[in-house]
């Protein structure tokens, strides 16, 4: 099963590798434990939309 990662996680991934700028995109994924595919998935989506798309929990709730 692959791992998922909520939004807020991928955010902070753009944002750390924003933030240091003298890290290359192996080393944050390195240092996040990412594949550099998924970071520059995050990347695109951030970079297209200015959000990162998440797929929500698929339990309904009811009150």
């Amino acid at each position: 099963m692959a791992k998922q990662y909520d939004k807020q996680f991928k955010l902070d991934a753009i944002k750390y590798q924003q933030t240091h700028p003298e890290l290359s995109v192996a080393a944050v994924c390195r240092n996040l434990n990412i594949s550099k595919p998924t970071y520059y998935k995050w990347s695109a989506e951030y970079k297209n939309d200015g959000d990162i798309n998440h797929r929500g929990s698929s339990k309904i709730l009811f009150e």
